[in-house]
Order: C-alpha cells, then sequence, then structure tokens
C-alpha cells in the first residue's frame, strides 16, 4: 500500500488533421498567384531590395558555423583531407 499520490497522465495533443494543412496549402497559392498576377511591378520593384535583404541575411546567419571573420590562421593547424569537397568548416 503506497501513500504516495499516482502520477497525473499529460493528455496526449490531438493529431494534426491533414485537410487544414492541405487548405493552407491552397490558400497560400492562392495568395501567391493573386499577388504576382495583380502587383507584378511592385514585386518588380521590390526584388533589388530584396536582393540586398537575402544577402545581409545569409551572411549573418550562415557565417555561424565557423566563427565568422577575423580570426588568424583559419585552416592553420588541421590536417588536409585530401579531398577539398569533403572538409567541412
Amino acid at each position: 500500500m503506497s501513500t504516495s499520490p499516482e502520477p497525473r497522465q499529460l493528455p496526449t495533443p490531438r493529431a494534426s488533421r491533414p485537410w487544414v494543412q492541405g487548405l493552407l496549402t491552397v490558400l497560400i497559392a492562392a495568395a501567391a498567384v493573386y499577388l504576382i498576377t495583380n502587383h507584378w511591378l511592385h514585386i518588380l520593384d521590390a526584388l533589388p531590395y530584396l536582393w540586398v535583404v537575402l544577402m545581409m541575411s545569409m551572411h549573418l546567419f550562415m557565417h555561424g558555423g565557423h566563427g565568422g571573420h577575423g580570426h588568424a590562421g583559419h585552416g592553420a593547424g588541421r590536417p588536409e583531407s585530401g579531398g577539398g569537397a569533403s572538409h567541412v568548416h
């Protein structure tokens, strides 16, 4: 006979309904078609700015894997792996 309370069972999350995901996909696709067909000139006007934002974002977030710029001897002290394509830094 145990005097400790029994642990509570947490409710399991409901399974995602597949039709909800399909409906969202269709709505997003319809919105994209509407924006492209009716606002094409606005999209073309924004492309240079989107390109700059994309490049800045890639530079900020993609350099996280190797410590960024400015450290001397980036490849110094590492043995050569033989084929340059498999080298991950």
